[in-house]
Order: C-alpha cells, then structure tokens, then sequence
C-alpha cells in the first residue's frame, strides 16, 4: 500500500464515521452516548490521519507547488479546530441534551466533509504527480503492508489471527459481545488508544513463523453459535 492510497482509506473510514454521526444526529435522544462515542474516537482517527498527512506532505514539500502548499497550509489550519470542537461538545453539555449540540455537529459534519473533498481535488493529486516522477523515485513514499489497521473488527482479527485471542482476553475484551466492533472503539471502551492495543496485536504477530499461515478460528456469539467474520 502506498502512502497516498493509506491517506485516501483514511478519509473513506472518516465518511462512514461522518455517516453515522449524522444519522444519529437526526435520531432522538436516546443515541446521545452512541454520538459521544463516535466523536471522541472521530476525533482520534483525526488525528492520526492529520500525522500521515503532515509526514507525507514534508516528505514532498521541495517538489510540491508553493501555491499548492499555501492552500494546503490554509485548509489545515482548520484541523484542530475541528479536534477541539468535537471534544468540547460532548464536555460542555452536561444535561444530555441533544438539541443543545446538533448544530454544532451538523456543522462539523459539514466542514470535515467539505475538507475532505478539497484535499482529493487538489492535494492528492498534486502529491500523485510528484511521487510519480522519475526524479522522486527514492523519496520513500511507500508503506509496509499493514496486516492491521483501526478499521477492523475484533472478529476479522481473531478469525485470521487465531492466536491473537490471547491479546484481547488479556485486555478482558468479550469477543462475543464485543467482535463486530472496530479496533479504534474497543481500545476507547477499555481505556486505551488504539495504537496501544494494535502495538499489542503487532507484537504477538510477530511471533508466527512467516512461512505458516494460521488456521482461522470459529467465532461464536453470545448465544452460543457459531457466526461469520464481521
């Protein structure tokens, strides 16, 4: 995977957060914890994808356009607001009142939507362009394969990485109740950062022997039956 291909799945796993926050917002107030959730790991993978953006962008920063960079440089200084926003909404309400916030989080829907659009026009193809000329072939514009990401799901994990269960007992994740659930929100639910608990899963796949493939595990639900990889 390329580091512009890991940017472009970075804003498709940020849209569906954004989906969902916005169909929840549109809900009643019943989905106010459900909304909490969403944001502050929002807010996280923000900030993880603003870092391999910056990392990038510098990596090609003497080949870019400067008037590319000035308007990249613009568009950016809006990101933290956004990271202060989402934190500071859920903070300030403390009578659980949705109506209070919808606003402000249909606007921070609108913009980070608004924002993401702008850098696939502009600042992704401008970054192709310079990887893919002859003189930045040595650049190091790649990134190893990753065989784990925030996106997936207890489940996919536990289902290709049978012994990987071990890592998510050791953190009391239930993965009946818990399986379908991303990387990124079981690692909020149990008090960690993501990058914490996947430093965790990384170091025990490193303990498989490269020319053995694993056999993949069943899963079972609550119910006691077997279910499908989520």
């Amino acid at each position: 995977m390329t580091a512009i291909e890991r940017l472009k799945r970075d804003h498709e796993i940020l849209h569906t957060k954004l989906n969902v926050l916005e169909s929840a917002v549109h809900m009643g107030p019943e989905t106010w914890f459900v909304l909490r959730e969403v944001c502050f790991t929002l807010a996280r993978q923000l900030r993880d994808h603003m870092r391999r953006e910056e990392a990038l962008i510098a990596a090609c920063r003497n080949a870019l356009d400067p008037v590319v960079l000035a308007q990249i440089h613009l568009e950016h200084q809006d990101e933290p607001q956004h990271l202060r926003t989402i934190n500071r909404l859920f903070l300030q309400e403390h009578g659980h009142l949705l109506e209070h916030i919808r606003p402000d989080l249909t606007t921070l829907i609108a913009g980070l939507r608004h924002h993401m659009d702008e850098e696939e026009q502009t600042l992704f193809p401008a970054i192709e362009r310079v990887l893919c000329s002859k003189d930045l072939a040595a650049i190091g514009t790649t990134v190893p394969v990753e065989r784990l990401h925030e996106a997936m799901t207890v489940n996919r994990i536990v289902q290709e990485y049978p012994h990987t269960q071990r890592v998510f007992e050791q953190f009391f994740i239930n993965i009946p109740l818990e399986g379908c659930q991303c990387l990124d929100e079981v690692a909020w639910r149990h008090g960690m950062e993501s990058r914490e608990l996947m430093d965790h899963l990384e170091r025990e796949l490193q303990l498989i022997p490269e020319h053995r493939e694993p056999e993949p595990a069943e899963l079972w639900s609550p119910t006691g039956k077997p279910v499908a990889p989520c």
